[in-house]
């Protein structure tokens, strides 16, 4: 396990973006510690309003990028949302 900062970030396709929260999630990729903070903090209601969501991660590697919740969740082994 390694410790990933992580920021979720909701964005609009119009340019509008929101800092939902972020922290340290420990996992062992920084795709599995996305998924973790996806869980802590995307809401519903974004997606019915159109918004996409965004990650800024420790990882120079990684770095930001934007994934749409259709293919978020083909990744995910179960739902993200309780």
């Amino acid at each position: 396990m390694q410790a990933f900062l992580v920021d979720v970030f909701a964005i609009h396709p119009r340019g509008q973006e929101q800092h939902l929260g972020g922290g340290i999630f420990h996992a062992a990729n920084a795709d599995e510690a996305e998924t973790l903070a996806t869980r802590e903090f995307w809401q519903e209601r974004l997606d019915d309003q159109g918004y996409d969501i965004g990650f800024q991660t420790d990882q120079p590697d990684t770095g930001w990028k934007v994934m749409s919740l259709e293919s978020l969740r083909a990744f995910m082994p179960h739902p993200a949302f309780a």
